[in-house]
């Protein structure tokens, strides 16, 4: 058993203590003008609609990649934990888990942290969040196959997704450059969760980027009897979406 299983077991036990005319067929002059501006009617009637089939266009995952997302989240412990190389420090456990859809909030459940070793060696280091002893989130650390100016797109397929929607960007500090994808932007199902993505770099280095898929959906009602009050949970761990 390894240190993260102990540490989730654990964690359950204290739990359980505590989306046209025909051919030669003529037109007067104004007939003609008239007939010449339907196309154009058609073309303009048309766009509204392509822009709400564009909104409907769901993210893509492949499973051409070292590591496929739908093989790791959602999946237990034991399942996950073959796919990475060592444990890289100790990891973390707590009894609060936090969603963004449609505000932060926190809910009573066993979480825990840890970051692994990449056995592909494509990445620096790879983080996954547990929930109640399931994949839930994952972030992959320094990307080590990238080459030339940081381009956020690198990263997705590298991870195996594609994203219909342009993400929101900022800054949210010196030298930090941030790419976000919240549910609307991503429209990211895996199994039955939705997610959200996010991608930052500091000072255009590779090696410190940094891609997160992460759970974000309303809160079952199961999850809704749990609710903690506000500040009771700890949101340094799963980071909320930049701006409104």
């Amino acid at each position: 058993m390894t240190s993260l299983q102990r540490l989730c077991a654990w964690m359950c036990g204290f739990a359980v203590i505590g989306c046209s005319q025909p051919a030669g067929s003529q037109k007067t002059e104004p007939e003609a003008k008239g007939a010449a501006a339907e196309p154009a009617k058609g073309t303009e009637a048309k766009a509204p609609e392509a822009r709400a089939a564009a909104q409907t266009t769901s993210g893509q995952v492949r499973s051409d990649v070292a590591l496929p997302l739908p093989a790791l989240l959602g999946q237990p412990v034991l399942s996950v934990e073959p796919n990475f190389g060592e444990h890289q420090g100790k990891g973390m456990a707590r009894t609060t888990c936090v969603r963004f859809a449609p505000e932060r909030t926190f809910f009573r459940c066993t979480f825990a942290l840890q970051r692994y070793a990449d056995k592909g060696d494509e990445w620096a280091g790879i983080r996954v969040e547990y929930e109640d002893g399931l994949a839930a989130s994952i972030g992959f650390d320094g990307y080590k196959k990238g080459t030339g100016p940081f381009d956020p797109k690198v990263l997705l397929r590298a991870v195996g997704l594609e994203l219909p929607d342009e993400p929101r960007a900022d800054a949210p500090a010196e030298g930090v450059r941030r790419w976000a994808w919240f549910n609307d932007r991503a429209r990211l199902k895996i199994g039955e969760h939705q997610y959200r993505v996010e991608i930052s770099v500091v000072g255009d280095d590779w090696a410190r980027s940094r891609i997160d898929v992460v759970r974000n959906e309303p809160l079952t009602p199961e999850q809704k009897a749990k609710i903690v009050p506000p500040g009771a949970g700890k949101p340094e761990i799963s980071e909320p979406p930049p701006g409104p």
